[in-house]
């Protein structure tokens, strides 16, 4: 948890136990950077430095680390010449713990608990401390901070310099023949011919509005990428997305625009009512699988196969509908 002031008064934000977006990041080939709060990025400095990590404008080679999980769900982070960072104390003073490169060992001082706020993280080190930017005559990381502020807050980017593409070139529901739907009336009008002629009249109507899909990522796959493809479902054609912010849940929205029109010749003494029909379910919800085509920076392709679910507003058979009925008689005066 942590408290930030406004004006004096405190706002208390929070960051929770998790890898958060940094799941789309673990154990992968790709490896990772990390962006300061004053968007800077990590860079390390490699063995023999008093400090492990300074912060540059841009992102280099020595920029990407690997994150590895541990059966404990802490996470080791090695840097791109295979040291691993670990925070040690300097001196006499017990506070400073600033972050070094050492080598592999079971040494509980390699290991950080991850918490998540939004797209960032942030790693707590064994003394209990957050790993937080502090300026040492340069930007760097040290484990000094007990509560969790901006400061101790990184987004995770993909580490290499070349990155991989990634497509989503299939998907795969199971039968969704027997998905319930309900008659629903969208709009009602008529048209009353009191004539003693037939009289020619077009309906036209038009069901417009917006809905919100929801895709739940089984897993992060992505590696801070857009990635997105349409595809139909029962008549329905809706969007299949992943975000540059590696969200499970995502929100995508989208427009219905249905439009009918019928012409009708309205006999003498007649109503007619036109009615716009649909079958629709408004909570549709199902899983899938998507196949994804990876193409390495190398040109290698891999197919990558996720699984997620979607629920949303699923519709069929937009109908106008137009029935005719005879006007009731005059009342006559006796």
């Amino acid at each position: 948890m942590t408290a930030r002031i406004f004006g004096g008064m405190f706002s208390v934000q929070r960051v929770s136990k998790g890898l958060g977006q940094l799941e789309a990041y673990t154990d992968k080939e790709e490896g990772v950077a990390f962006q300061m709060d004053n968007n800077l990025i990590w860079d390390s400095l490699g063995r023999g430095y008093v400090r492990a990590i300074q912060g540059l404008f841009v992102k280099v080679e020595s920029s990407k680390f690997w994150v590895t999980l541990l059966p404990s769900g802490k996470v080791m982070l090695r840097d791109w010449i295979g040291m691993y960072l670990a925070p040690a104390s300097v001196g006499a003073d017990p506070n400073a713990f600033p972050i070094i490169a050492v080598p592999y060992s079971g040494d509980d001082s390699l290991q950080f608990e991850v918490f998540y706020r939004d797209n960032r993280v942030a790693f707590r080190a064994y003394n209990g401390l957050f790993l937080t930017r502090v300026y040492r005559s340069f930007h760097t990381i040290e484990a000094i901070k007990a509560v969790a502020d901006d400061s101790c807050c990184f987004r995770p980017m993909i580490g290499d310099l070349n990155v991989p593409t990634f497509k989503i070139i299939r998907v795969k529901t199971n039968d969704l023949t027997e998905m319930p739907y309900y008659r629903c009336v969208l709009k009602k009008e008529t048209f009353i011919n009191r004539s003693d002629e037939p009289k020619h009249h077009t309906f036209s109507m038009t069901w417009e509005t917006t809905v919100t899909d929801k895709i739940v990522w089984k897993r992060l796959w992505g590696r801070g990428f857009d990635v997105s493809c349409q595809f139909t479902i029962t008549g329905t054609t809706t969007t299949l997305k992943y975000t540059k912010d590696n969200e499970r849940v995502v929100s995508v929205p989208r427009r219905i625009h249905e439009q009918r029109t019928k012409e009708v010749v309205v006999p003498p003494k007649r109503k007619c009512t036109a009615r716009l029909l649909v079958n629709k379910n408004d909570n549709a919800a199902f899983p899938f699988w998507a196949t994804i085509r990876k193409v390495k920076s190398n040109g290698d392709v891999v197919a990558l196969k996720e699984q997620a679910a979607w629920t949303g507003l699923l519709y069929c058979d937009v109908q106008l509908e137009v029935v005719t009925e005879r006007l009731p008689d005059p009342c006559t005066t006796m």
